[in-house]
């Protein structure tokens, strides 16, 4: 009787640890899906350790690659669309000689970034 009694209250602790785990991985994963909303200032930062070599936020003038002022008017620098998702699309994928930053930067950065260029 007391080991039927010990291994049901063994038993009904794991199930506990085991459905705090499982709540626990949930919503890990749930944060990792859905970032937190994206901020300008962390975009700003961002930028400037990422893009800032290459990129002239403030001015139309090239560096390596195109100026970005003036994608708030909702213009890239040749003449598409700058919509959220396309800026994305090309942090991810860079065009051209410009390196793809989708395995560089967490999916946040990316927001934050993406949410500063709509600014300039």
């Amino acid at each position: 009787m007391r080991t039927r009694t010990a291994t049901s209250i063994l038993f009904i602790a794991l199930l506990g640890v085991s459905a705090a785990a499982v709540r626990a991985a949930s919503a890990d994963a749930e944060q990792q899906k859905a970032p937190a909303p994206a901020d300008v200032s962390r975009g700003k930062a961002v930028f400037e350790n990422s893009c800032d070599e290459c990129h002239d936020a403030y001015s139309r003038d090239a560096r390596v690659g195109p100026g970005l002022q003036g994608l708030k008017a909702g213009k890239l620098p040749d003449g598409r669309p700058a919509t959220h998702d396309k800026l994305l699309e090309i942090v991810n994928h860079g065009p051209a000689e410009m390196p793809a930053f989708e395995n560089r930067l967490t999916a946040q950065e990316k927001e934050d970034v993406v949410a500063f260029l709509m600014t300039l």
